[in-house]
This record gives C-alpha cells, sequence and structure tokens, in this order.
C-alpha cells in the first residue's frame, strides 16, 4: 500500500523533485474515480472522468496583442503542429491533454539541457510534454461527514511519435501517455464521507499509484478530414469536451453514470473515427470496452474476459476558433448504448427490495442509453470583434443537458449552464472567473433505493430531494510563468448520499473548497 502524507506543507518540496522523475513526457487530465462504500454491498462500483477539451488555432497579431507583445504565449494548436500558436485559455488538443489550461506564458526562450536533448528526437517527430497537477479539496460545510479533506498529487508523461517524420508512413502517428498518482491522502474514503452524487466524484480517487492512460495508432487521410484512432484509450479524449474554464467542475453525470466512461487515466480497448464535412462540422463515433477490473490494474492487463460490455456513442458536432472568428463557438450533440448487463439499484426478480429479500436474485437489466448535448459561445469582447485576439477580454457562456433512458439508469436528468470572463485585467492575460449552476436528478429506482437504505439504517426513509442543486465561483490564474492555480467555492442545495446509501441522516447543505495547482514541466525545461 502506497504510504499516505498529510503534511500538506510539504507538498511544493515534494513536487519539485518529482518533478525530475516526470520530465521525460507529457501532458494528462486529472482522472477520477470514485470508490465502492465498505459498508454498502448492494450497489456497484460508480466510475467518473474529466473530459478533454477541443482549441481553436492560432490567431493573427491584432493590435490589442501588441500591447502583450513582451510576452511569448505557447499551446498546442495540434499534435501535428511544430511551432508553437496562440490557444484559447484552457484549451489543448485532446490528444494531449483532457481538460487541462495548457496557455502559457513565459519571457525567455527555448534553451537548455533537455531542449538540447529533446530537440534532435523532434526532428525525426518524437515530442514528450510533462505536466503535474495537485489537488485539495474540502466539504467544510455539511455532507455526511464535515469536514472531510482529500489531497493528492498526479504527475503525467506523454510522448507522440510522427511516423511521417519517422518512418515516412504519412499520416501516421503513435500517442503513448502514463499517468502517476502521489501525495495522495483520503484517497479512498472521500466519496463515502461527502456522499453527494456530485461533488463525491470531483477530485481524483485512484487504486494504484500509476496507470497507462494511452497507447493508441492514429491515422489521418484525404488531406486530413478522416481520422481514424485505435488501441488502449479512453474515448474521453474525444466527446463532450468541456466547455468550462477549470477542470475541478467541469463533468456530465450521465456521461460517466449512464454512458458507463470510465475515469479518464483508465484506458481500454476503443476505436475512434472523425470526419470533417467543412472546417468547422464534422461526425465523429467510436466503441470502447466497458472494464471496471481496469481500475486496479496498472493499464497493461489487455484480458477482455472481464469485460461487461461495450459502449458505442456517435455525434455531430460544430468547433469555429478563434482562427476563424472574434465569437468563437463550440456544440456538440450524442446518442449513446452501453451494452453492459447491470444489477437494478433496488428490485429483485420477484419485484421486491433487494435490501429486504435476501432470498431473491437481484433484477439485471441489459444496456443503458440516453442523449447528451453541450455547447459554449463567446458573446462579448472588449475590442468589440475588431480583433481575433483570443487573450482580449471577452466574456463566453457556456451549458449542457443529457438524459438517460431507462429507469433503472443511476441519473435520470441533468443540466449546467455556467459563464466565464477572460482576460479581465491587461497584466493577466490568461486568467479567468467563471460561475456555473449545475443540476442533477437521480433515476426514480435509484432514489427508491436511497430512501430504504436510509429507513434500513434507522432513519425516516426520505426520498432524495429532486431539486439537487451546485452552485460553484471559480477562477483559474497563473501565479508564475508556468504555474497556475484553479481555486472553486461550491455551493451544495440539497445533498444526497449516493456514495454513502447506508446512513440514517439527511445532509445538509454543504460548502466545498477547492483548489487545482498546475506546474508545467516541460515548459519550465524548455522541450522542444
Amino acid at each position: 500500500m502506497q504510504h499516505r502524507f498529510t503534511a500538506h506543507g510539504a507538498s511544493s518540496f515534494v513536487l519539485a523533485v518529482c518533478g525530475l522523475m516526470c520530465v521525460l513526457e507529457g501532458h494528462a487530465a486529472v482522472a477520477q474515480e470514485p470508490v465502492k462504500s465498505n459498508r454498502q454491498k448492494a450497489i456497484a462500483s460508480r466510475s467518473v472522468s474529466i473530459l478533454p477539451v477541443q482549441t481553436g488555432t492560432s490567431a493573427s497579431a491584432d493590435s490589442e496583442q501588441l500591447r502583450h507583445d513582451e510576452l511569448t504565449v505557447h499551446g498546442k494548436a495540434r499534435i501535428m503542429d511544430d511551432s508553437d500558436s496562440m490557444s484559447a485559455p484552457n484549451n489543448i488538443s485532446t490528444k494531449i491533454m483532457p481538460a487541462v489550461p495548457v496557455s502559457v506564458a513565459e519571457n525567455k526562450p527555448k534553451k537548455g539541457f533537455f531542449h538540447d536533448i529533446l530537440s534532435p528526437l523532434k526532428e525525426h517527430g518524437i515530442t514528450f510534454h510533462a505536466l503535474i497537477l495537485d489537488n485539495f479539496v474540502s466539504n467544510v460545510v455539511g455532507g455526511v461527514k464535515p469536514g472531510t479533506r482529500l489531497q493528492n498529487a498526479l504527475g503525467v508523461i506523454q510522448t507522440q511519435i510522427n511516423l511521417e517524420k519517422l518512418l515516412g508512413w504519412k499520416g501516421a502517428q503513435i500517442n503513448f501517455g502514463e499517468d502517476i498518482f502521489f501525495l495522495r491522502n483520503n484517497d479512498n474514503k472521500w466519496s463515502q464521507q461527502v456522499g453527494d452524487s456530485i461533488v463525491g466524484y470531483q477530485p481524483p480517487h485512484l487504486f494504484r499509484g500509476n496507470y497507462l492512460s494511452e497507447l493508441t495508432l492514429d491515422q489521418k487521410l484525404f488531406n486530413n478530414k478522416l481520422e481514424i484512432e485505435g488501441g488502449r484509450a479512453n474515448i474521453s479524449r474525444y466527446f463532450l469536451v468541456p466547455n468550462c474554464n477549470q477542470i475541478l467542475t467541469c463533468f456530465k453525470d450521465v456521461w460517466s453514470q449512464d454512458a458507463g466512461i470510465s475515469t479518464f487515466v483508465y484506458a481500454t480497448w476503443s476505436g475512434h473515427i472523425v470526419y470533417h464535412f467543412t472546417p468547422s462540422w464534422y461526425f465523429q463515433a467510436a466503441a470502447t470496452e466497458v472494464n471496471k477490473t481496469v481500475y486496479y490494474t496498472n493499464g497493461w492487463e489487455w484480458d477482455t474476459k472481464s469485460a461487461s460490455g461495450a459502449t458505442g456513442v456517435g455525434e455531430i458536432g460544430y468547433n469555429r476558433g478563434f482562427d476563424k472568428t472574434a465569437y468563437p463557438s463550440m456544440f456538440e450533440f450524442l446518442g449513446f448504448y452501453n451494452s453492459s448487463t447491470v444489477t437494478d439499484p433496488i428490485r429483485t426478480v420477484a419485484g421486491t427490495s433487494k435490501l429486504y429479500d435476501k432470498n431473491s436474485p437481484a433484477q439485471t437489466h441489459t444496456g443503458m442509453s440516453g442523449i447528451f448535448f453541450s455547447g459554449q459561445q463567446y458573446v462579448w469582447r472588449k475590442d468589440h470583434g475588431t480583433s481575433r485576439n483570443p487573450h482580449g477580454m471577452a466574456l463566453a457562456v457556456y451549458g449542457g443537458a443529457g438524459s438517460g433512458f431507462q429507469t433503472y439508469a443511476p441519473v435520470q436528468a441533468e443540466a449546467y449552464l455556467g459563464a466565464f470572463v477572460q482576460a479581465p485585467f491587461a497584466s493577466h492575460p490568461l486568467d479567468s472567473y467563471g460561475i456555473q449552476l449545475h443540476w442533477t436528478k437521480l433515476g426514480s429506482r435509484e432514489e427508491q433505493f436511497l430512501a430504504e437504505a436510509n429507513k434500513l439504517s434507522g432513519g425516516d426513509g426520505k426520498r432524495p430531494n429532486a431539486a439537487h442543486l451546485v452552485v460553484d465561483v471559480h477562477a483559474h490564474t497563473f501565479l508564475f510563468p508556468n504555474v497556475a492555480l484553479e481555486p472553486s467555492l461550491q455551493y451544495v442545495i440539497n445533498p444526497n448520499t449516493y456514495y454513502a446509501p447506508m446512513t440514517r441522516q439527511h445532509p445538509h447543505d454543504a460548502l466545498e473548497v477547492g483548489a487545482t495547482l498546475f506546474v508545467y514541466l516541460d515548459k519550465m525545461l524548455a522541450f522542444p
């Protein structure tokens, strides 16, 4: 068992030390995995995910940007792009990092030991990325157990191998990622101690210290209009890209709970295809193995005997970035089908409650399906649209809504709505500040299960309130070049006991504070 660190004051020192261990490669996302309660054996493990973010390409140098010409802003628009390019705050190609802000300000030229060592490799198509994230959350008020805290850190290793440069294989690339977790404290108890279905799974929950997060072959065809990728991956890299301006609260319950898409770090056998009808409109589809046993492996065990099924997804999407307009927008509409056989939340084959009828086996169902829509639109700019500067002061609104179709689905419906202002201060062009409302309704049988579990535990048996709402304010700000912080404050109205069903209490409204620290090692160490 990994040693647990509880002295948060030592985090910065250890991060620096661990950074030297992770400088060979690349970017990945915060992964999240809620765990199974020891007191509750009637429901299966529930997985969550933090999803990827797409990016626009580089913008022209407009007059407003000239005020910040002392800064060089770095961010990859595409994996195949050999040059540094401007990108909207918090956006990056999904092939490198999901949901991680990668816009970085630095005022020093690229040089040094790692730049000299890795430059020849880049000339042959081999690039590396490195990132460290440190997470902290606490429900200071409310929840099943008020005052619960969680802290952990993630080191990310990522490599892309351009096979066209290396071997002459036109349009082909290998993607590799490995995630390393350390400084973990309370990983395996956070969900049960907080309980609520929304805030209970937001921070990372890991069963191991390292995972293979990606190993795929990527092939582009027809002048890059068609792209096919397959191997060990998580399809959260491609669908429902986060449209918020920070990663902790930007997620979708219907996607993670009903579609069966595992936590981002867990790679399973997956295939993905995307076709671009126009520079903005595209269609994509994917199929992925659903296998919860991967939570307990390091990702290098590829046996499919323990798979429970597969999820298929189809989507129509639209993405018009700062390279095309001063008011970017992105929209996605998808449908999914999860072929896994799942256990009914409450019913037995006899139609009785499985909490009280121990003689009848639980009822099972095959298949869960649903739909989801999400989008983002820039609606105001300080320069009134006279430039396409992606780091000028602007206001964007975003939101999404989805539903599962089956009564036995864990989540029946959800919707979220938010807005953020970017670059409100001229001296901090990469900062942003936002607010969000997130509403979720559990499935009717899941609500019945929680009510009966409460009564069996000595409570009044009241069902969770359907008006389950989380209000949060958050920010993304650079403390130093290549070091960013995302603080958040969330207020949970009518929290439920989704992850701690066997309790007699009904949690009071909760207040949660959180923060994620980003350390861009590859930029600090001048990776080419």
